[in-house]
């Protein structure tokens, strides 16, 4: 399964290198091909921030599923278990 990571730790380490990036290029001042591809690193940075920006994020209360799952039947196998939150998972990843 996969372990979900913060998205505003994400653009927040973006945002760190596009800070980065504009110090290099302000420290630049004759290589016009260093300009260029700092530039260009900068806008690629900023259009993954706007592509992040449109992803929305849900958050799932397991230990709520958790409760209500047990509450339901007592009698569940390890692998229905197992099954049912990793189905949520996917429902939760897809935003059902």
């Amino acid at each position: 399964m996969k372990e979900l990571i913060d998205k505003s730790e994400i653009v927040e380490e973006i945002e760190r290198k596009i800070k980065q990036f504009k110090n290099e290029r302000n420290t630049i001042i004759k290589n016009t091909d260093n300009l260029k591809e700092l530039s260009s690193r900068i806008i690629m940075c900023q259009e993954i921030i706007s592509f992040l920006d449109t992803l929305e994020v849900e958050e799932v209360d397991l230990e709520k599923e958790y409760k209500e799952f047990i509450d339901c039947d007592n009698g569940r196998s390890m692998f229905e278990t197992a099954k049912y939150f990793f189905e949520l998972g996917l429902k939760t990843q897809k935003g059902e």
